[in-house]
């Protein structure tokens, strides 16, 4: 009877550090590069001049220190001719290492065809408290 009670208690043991296990790399798994929250919308603002603007869900924020890359280029008869691809924006009031909201990204183009972006952003989740990379392509048809 006490081999069985023993057994069973190692048994309840191992079951339950394979749950807890689990439990742990479950929350210690990455998103992938290219799975991230990020918006991205271009919008005309007059002849060949638009604004790229990237958004993000509430408790997110871009780090203002990361090295952002933002590249575009045209294809398809689309030249990008100029592009202000830094980004900028107000101080957030609570967080004070990340952007409150980032300010629309201006470009020139001529022509018309497909424009690509390219790029690696950096994006914080202030509930996870966890900063990551995220890896974006998007094409617009302009």
């Amino acid at each position: 009877m006490k081999q069985f009670r023993n057994f069973s208690l190692l048994f309840l043991l191992v079951s339950l550090g394979f749950g807890f296990r689990d439990l742990i790399l479950n929350d210690l798994k990455a998103d992938p590069l290219d799975a991230h929250p990020i918006e991205i919308s271009v919008k005309p603002k007059s002849a060949g001049k638009y604004e790229l603007e990237l958004y993000l869900p509430k408790d997110y924020g871009f780090q203002m220190e990361a090295p952002h890359r933002i590249f575009l280029s045209g294809a398809d008869g689309l030249k990008v001719l100029n592009a202000d691809l830094k980004l900028k924006g107000p101080v957030h009031p609570k967080k004070t290492e990340y952007f409150e909201y980032v300010k629309p990204l201006t470009f020139q183009v001529e022509g018309k065809g497909k424009l690509q972006l390219d790029g690696k952003l950096f994006y914080c989740n202030f509930v996870k408290n966890i900063c990551i990379p995220a890896k974006v392509n998007k094409s617009f048809s302009i």
